[in-house]
């Protein structure tokens, strides 16, 4: 069995631009960034097969 593993970002964008904005937030928008960013890890039988299936959708 292969693992995928994917990312998912639950956020505010819109917040995430306004501390991005100021300089001094910066980090605190890092922080944000990272918390609401969600890892996602699937058991798939064949990655190689799904690899090539997501290519051929674009």
């Amino acid at each position: 069995m292969d693992k995928v593993t994917r990312y998912e970002w639950h956020g505010s964008w819109l917040l995430l631009t306004l501390l991005g904005f100021f300089v001094i937030t910066i980090p605190i928008a890092v922080v944000y960034f990272i918390t609401r960013l969600l890892k996602i890890e699937t058991q798939v039988s064949d990655a190689q097969k799904l690899s090539e299936f997501l290519r051929s959708k674009k």
